[in-house]
Formats: structure tokens, sequence, C-alpha cells
């Protein structure tokens, strides 16, 4: 486990990077658990399938949140709906095995997609990331990135939860809780605004 001290002259603390771990069988029971993360987006939607893609890159265990049943699930096409029918959201996490048996959270990642409807596609309006095994502290806890801003606006990490990086990763419960507080506020007041 490193350390790193924060760049920030005033305020001078000492964050060790991140290692949230479970088992397999631990993640499958978180697997059941993620659902709460997404009720306050899709009001009046079914709860959000939590599904293990197919695809595995580089060995890890991927979990993505979608709309789609098992058995028409791929993971490149995942995502779900929201209770505004201009935006779409895409969610996963990618889980690495250690020493042990046990699983270390890689990267857990949440993108608010905009619906085109002329053009098809789906561009990203915002993403809230964390990265527990980043070096970088900016990365380490829940961060936002306003991705439809000009660069170099989109590279930024605005972290949402910075002080309180100790708390927010001593275990996979504590992490969840910091990202469910982050896409309730997307719900609360994104969402919204959009017609």
């Amino acid at each position: 486990m490193g350390f790193q001290r924060h760049k920030c002259p005033w305020l001078v603390q000492v964050i060790s990077m991140a290692s949230i771990t479970l088992s397999e069988r631990d993640l499958n029971v978180r697997r059941n658990a993620l659902h709460e993360l997404f009720t306050p987006l899709r009001a009046g939607y079914s709860r959000v399938a939590i599904e293990f893609a197919k695809d595995r890159p580089g060995g890890m265990i991927k979990l993505v949140a979608t709309d789609r049943k098992a058995s028409e699930f791929h993971s490149g096409d995942a995502g779900f709906r929201t209770k505004n029918a201009t935006l779409r959201c895409r969610y996963f996490e990618l889980w690495q095995g250690t020493l042990k048996d046990r699983l270390s959270l890689y990267r857990a990642y949440f993108t608010l997609l905009l619906v085109d409807p002329e053009t098809r596609s789906l561009p990203e309006l915002l993403c809230i990331h964390t990265d527990p095994s980043d070096a970088d502290d900016l990365k380490q806890g829940p961060h936002l990135h306003i991705s439809c801003a000009r660069d170099p606006i989109p590279h930024c990490h605005f972290p949402l939860e910075f002080g309180f990086l100790t708390d927010v990763l001593k275990d996979p419960q504590s992490l969840t809780s910091a990202m469910q507080r982050a896409i309730s506020l997307v719900a609360r007041d994104v969402l919204p605004r959009f017609k």
C-alpha cells in the first residue's frame, strides 16, 4: 500500500491508496444491492438489472447496469432509461482479482447521456467516476467530469468527497453510499432541467 502527501499546501494530509476488496461471493451480494443507486433516476420504471458482462477486459469481472434481460445483454450496448426520456445512464464496475481469492475494485463509472433522436447518438453530458487504486487523490473517490464542456474541462477531476477520502474508501458500502449521494444529486437537480 503506497502513501502520498496531498499537493495543496493549505491541506496537509496523508492519503493511502485505497483497496476496496471483497470475495466473489460478496460480489454477488453487492450485485443485488446496487439497485438502490439508481432508484432516484428511474421513477416509474422497474429496477435496473445488474449483470455480469460476458466480456472480461484484462480478465477483470465487470458489473453493468442495464435495462436488458440477461439473455439479450452485451455490455457494449448497456445502459438504462431514466424518468426523463431525453436522458439515459450507464454504470459499470471493474473488479480485479488479487491474492487470497479477493477482488479489488479498479473502477466504478456512472455516465449521464443525452438522447439525440435525429442522429441516434448518445453524447455524454457528465460522468461520476471513482478509481480507488489510482495514485492521484483527486481520482480515488467519486469525482465529476463535465463531458460536454470545451477542452480541457472534460479532462478535469472535480472531487465530490474531498477531505473525506479515508471514510469514503474504507469499505465497499461506504463508497457505494458516496456514489449514491452523487447520483441522487443528478436525479434531483440535473434530470428536471431537461425537457
